[in-house]
């Protein structure tokens, strides 16, 4: 019988090890910039075959450190839409900002460094790589915000709001990357003031000048 350290089998263990290595190194460096014998060093491993053995390229322990949070980070999120959701009534946007900010903000809470290693690798093609195929059960929660945000701003002009929308994820993330470098996490409080100014942002008056321009964008 395999013996037990805690949680993990040494097996496990050892996995768990380079997929959080990863992930602090990704968060603070990006992606391409970390080598894998710098993960290894990172999660205190010295076969040099160990990743390939866990996970068999680069892109596939990427691909383990978002099937390792989005589990947790998806029942937050539907426990909260839960308790904000009213029966015939949709979330408003700031209900949707909730849903969408607070699981993230309790992953720093937790120690880990998921918030921040989306932020630094939003504009990559390889997160979309490996969100794309990702397991659609990790991935429910977060397209059911999104949904959430565009159906809250439909009497915006299409590409206004997919122009928001997406200012607003950027705004998020980038704020809890910071308070992950801080080794803070946010209050409630400073979390909803926070949540008020994204929800100003997405809801700002639109000038005629501006829905005539995105008119002319359809």
């Amino acid at each position: 019988m395999t013996a037990r350290r805690g949680r993990y089998s040494a097996g496990e263990e050892t996995r768990v090890l380079l997929i959080t290595a990863a992930e602090r190194l990704f968060a603070r460096r990006g992606y391409d910039a970390v080598t894998l014998a710098e993960i290894r060093s990172a999660a205190g491993q010295h076969n040099a075959s160990v990743i390939s053995y866990y996970f068999g390229s680069k892109e596939n322990l990427l691909r383990a450190i978002f099937d390792h949070r989005l589990p947790a980070v998806g029942a937050d999120r539907d426990a909260l839409a839960a308790r904000l959701t009213t029966p015939g009534r949709a979330l408003n946007s700031r209900e949707a900002l909730w849903v969408m900010a607070q699981p993230l903000a309790n992953t720093l809470r937790a120690g880990n460094h998921y918030a921040a290693l989306l932020d630094r690798m939003m504009e990559t093609e390889i997160l979309m790589r490996v969100f794309t195929s990702a397991n659609p059960d990790g991935t429910a929660s977060g397209l059911a915000v999104d949904r959430a945000l565009h159906a809250a701003l439909d009497d915006l002009p299409e590409a206004v709001r997919r122009q928001r929308i997406r200012m607003t994820y950027e705004s998020v993330l980038r704020t809890l990357a910071r308070y992950d470098r801080s080794g803070t996490a946010p209050d409630r409080a400073a979390l909803s003031m926070l949540i008020d100014a994204w929800d100003g942002l997405l809801n700002a008056p639109t000038s005629e000048e501006t829905r005539e321009m995105a008119d002319e964008l359809r």
